[in-house]
């Protein structure tokens, strides 16, 4: 897959930007605030139609401005996809997907188009976080490998959100037509999680072996959940909800189901979040990403899009050289503030990036 064209009005600081980037790495230069990461937030907002860093729409609009609009060009092998999405700062108006020049009903149409991985400084949230900002990552790779995953997620959240609705309001007579949607709902979840579980972890083992050097760090990741070991999701989750029923009605929540699973990671057979260093730890989440990375390819037949938000400052020189040997084979847009930061990166090409400008360098 080739990004072949970003273009940008009103998103953020950018009043209006067309970035064209060639094939390899393109290595976007600035001071923090400078708007790099902006540009690989417009990306991810048009692989799976939101950011990566905020849940609000309008922060990403534009200072005094109405709207913002991004569209994504991407070469495939079946051809040219063209996928965008313009929000609105009026909270009444919905944002509006487009995919291939047309307006799509749904904003699910928008998955699978164009893809992508995204490297954070953040991304040590996936180890130190709970569960939910776990069971994020592993939906937003579902959803880019399986339009089908994210329908069913949505028909999850939505029953979850009418089921919980009814026990806030002590409203018991409907609980067990929404008990059968639910437990119907769940089943597909349960099952590509699983799956998605025992893929990740396989690789994401021997990433973690390759870039740590160490061949005694054994790091693992585990899908847990009341269904995890469910033959049959639906009939459990059904009797699940039964049986929690008196606890729901107390809490007035629904205590039982996919919504409460998690990522079990371990270094060494012990939890990596309370016996991992730092570097351990960063590590696991660059080994989770290049995880993911690897199953999207798969399914594909091609790489995703990378993009690496001011990592390789984060790392050593000898975990720096491994990751950038592990990614070469895709298309990358990587930021940083220092040109000494991309060293061994070997950039296509080289942009700077100040005050809403993109500029080429010499």
């Amino acid at each position: 897959m080739r990004m072949t064209g970003l273009r940008l009005r009103d998103f953020r600081g950018y009043k209006q930007v067309l970035l064209s980037p060639p094939e390899g790495v393109t290595v976007l230069v600035g001071e923090n605030g400078a708007g790099k990461t902006n540009l690989l937030e417009a990306v991810h907002l048009c692989c799976l139609g939101k950011s990566h860093r905020t849940s609000n729409d309008k922060e990403m609009i534009r200072r005094d401005q109405e709207t913002a609009a991004v569209q994504l060009t991407v070469e495939r092998m079946d051809g040219k996809h063209e996928v965008g999405v313009r929000l609105f700062e009026n909270a009444r108006r919905r944002k509006i997907v487009y995919v291939n020049g047309k307006t799509a009903s749904r904003i699910g149409e928008l998955m699978g188009h164009a893809t992508c991985v995204i490297f954070s400084p953040e991304d040590l949230g996936l180890v130190k976080d709970g569960p939910q900002t776990r069971r994020r990552f592993l939906d937003m790779l579902l959803s880019q490998e399986q339009r089908s995953y994210f329908y069913a997620l949505q028909t999850y959240t939505s029953a979850l959100k009418q089921r919980n609705a009814l026990l806030k309001q002590g409203d018991l007579r409907q609980l067990p037509a929404w008990d059968e949607q639910l437990a119907a709902a769940a089943a597909p979840v349960v099952r590509l999680r699983r799956e998605a579980g025992i893929q990740l972890n396989k690789k994401a083992q021997t990433h973690y072996r390759y870039i740590g050097g160490k061949e005694e760090e054994v790091f693992s990741l585990r899908y847990q959940g009341p269904l995890a070991e469910s033959e049959d999701p639906a009939q459990d989750m059904l009797r699940g909800l039964r049986a929690s029923r008196e606890e729901d009605q107390r809490r007035q929540t629904t205590c039982f189901g996919p919504h409460r699973d998690e990522l079990e990671l371990l270094l060494c057979g012990e939890p990596l979040n309370a016996f991992g260093s730092q570097g351990q730890m960063r590590t696991a989440a660059l080994s989770m990403k290049l995880a993911a990375f690897d199953l999207l390819e798969a399914i594909q037949g091609e790489p995703p899009l990378l993009l690496l938000d001011d990592v390789l400052s984060e790392l050593d020189p000898d975990r720096r050289r491994r990751l950038i040997a592990r990614i070469g084979r895709a298309q990358a847009l990587l930021t940083c503030t220092d040109q000494a930061d991309f060293i061994g990166a070997r950039p296509a090409c080289v942009l700077r990036v100040e005050n809403g400008e993109i500029h080429q360098t010499e």
